[in-house]
């Protein structure tokens, strides 16, 4: 069966809605579509209806470019509130044989998040540290080791009820059933990782419309994660404040001429527009890149303080990536902030070279993950529907039960 999967980030600019298939170990992007986002405001949904109708739109260009309608999705979430606990378990090996199989992974992933939940937080993950077979013997994957205990070490990540409530309740209203939740953070470092990453320590930083977030990982396993309220639309409200325009006018003159750094800026380069009050006035590009590259450098000195919170050890790599840094010469804020102790994370799949699309195309990657630790295989789309799409028709009459208590189903009860 083709591996078609796909995942939705529900950001305060634009909601960015994913479809991949993997050939192997290799993810194809079948189609990136990415719209203006309603009803979010840092971060949270605030308005479930109108939400739920910018999704609705995402997961329409998604269906018009693959041909089949689109009713299931993984379901990107940012650090807002999240909570980290380490959890331990074990559970006996009860088969004749004791080899270890899928079911017994997903037993006790299960098992160690009992109890490990706080009052008004819901479970939005347990992420693997380690896993251990008789004698204490340490393994990657137990799937088909034979042993007759199999004990496990590993963060258990919560979110608030309240918040997730309202990005199911969205997704629900938008028709999307939701099969998994999986931390932003995660995504953005699955995007990215390498052998490096994953023998080391170090930060991945995402810089977003209204939120940013710093995240630790230790080989590969995220620590501790943090969002602060403050990323590309604090650049477009000091334009409008500082010039007296319009947000609007701002936005668009932000996405025009500006630059991350005024280091290469053209004073040359000017935009003729009217303020608030009807004057024609004339910005250029320097002056504008200015203002940009001022609150650039306070996000990113933010970002610094949050890394020496968020962890007292020796870091090997910072990777900055989020929709932020698509702005040009962001590396020359970069590196003027960080040195070379960061560099950029730019997303580069066919099909979705953008790095606003970086925590949804690493979620996919971790998704997958999670899959062959469990020993499962699974497709958004179902036999008939994969033909359909083959034929390149569509099909509309999918029912939608999306609930809070059955997000994690697919993997605690099947």
């Amino acid at each position: 069966m083709r591996k078609i999967v796909s995942s939705l980030d529900i950001g305060s600019d634009s909601i960015k809605f994913i479809v991949g298939e993997f050939v192997g170990n290799r993810l194809h992007i079948l189609s990136a579509s990415k719209v203006n986002s309603h009803g979010v405001k840092n971060g949270k949904v605030i308005d479930v209806g109108e939400t739920a109708d910018a999704i609705k739109k995402a997961v329409e260009n998604a269906s018009k470019t693959i041909g089949i309608d689109i009713h299931k999705t993984i379901l990107g979430i940012n650090s807002i509130d999240a909570k980290l606990a380490k959890t331990a378990a074990a559970i006996k090996i009860e088969n004749e044989d004791f080899v270890i199989d899928g079911d017994d992974v997903t037993k006790l992933i299960q098992k160690s998040a009992e109890g490990k939940v706080p009052d008004g937080n819901v479970l939005v993950g347990v992420i693997p540290v380690e896993f251990t077979i008789d004698n204490d013997e340490i393994v990657k994957d137990p799937k088909s080791k034979i042993s007759q205990n199999l004990g496990l070490k590993a963060i258990v990540v919560t979110s608030p009820k309240e918040y997730i409530s309202s990005l199911l309740g969205a997704c629900s209203l938008a028709g999307l059933k939701v099969v998994d939740v999986i931390p932003n953070a995660i995504g953005d470092y699955y995007t990215f990782k390498s052998k490096n990453t994953d023998a080391s320590i170090g930060a991945v930083i995402n810089l977003g419309s209204e939120v940013s977030t710093v995240s630790i990982f230790n080989k590969g396993i995220l620590t501790n994660t943090k969002s602060y309220p403050i990323g590309a639309s604090n650049i477009i409200n000091d334009i409008s404040f500082i010039n007296r325009i319009d947000e609007s006018a701002s936005k668009a003159v932000f996405k025009d001429i500006v630059l991350a750094s005024s280091r290469l800026a053209n004073p040359n380069e000017y935009r003729i527009l009217n303020n608030i009050d009807g004057e024609e006035i004339k910005l250029n590009q320097y002056d504008l890149s200015e203002i940009a590259a001022s609150r650039i450098e306070e996000i990113l000195n933010l970002a610094k303080k949050q890394i020496n919170i968020l962890t007292k050890k020796e870091i090997s790599y910072i990777i900055v990536s989020g929709g932020l840094t698509e702005l040009r010469d962001f590396t020359l804020s970069l590196e003027s902030s960080f040195g070379k102790y960061a560099y950029l994370g730019n997303v580069n799949l066919i099909g979705a070279r953008d790095n606003s699309y970086s925590s949804s195309v690493g979620i996919l990657k971790y998704f997958e993950y999670k899959l062959q630790l469990r020993g499962k295989s699974f497709s958004i789309f179902n036999g008939n529907e994969l033909e359909e799409m083959n034929d390149g028709g569509t099909n509309s009459s999918v029912n939608n039960d999306s609930l809070l208590g059955k997000v994690f189903g697919y993997f605690f009860d099947n």
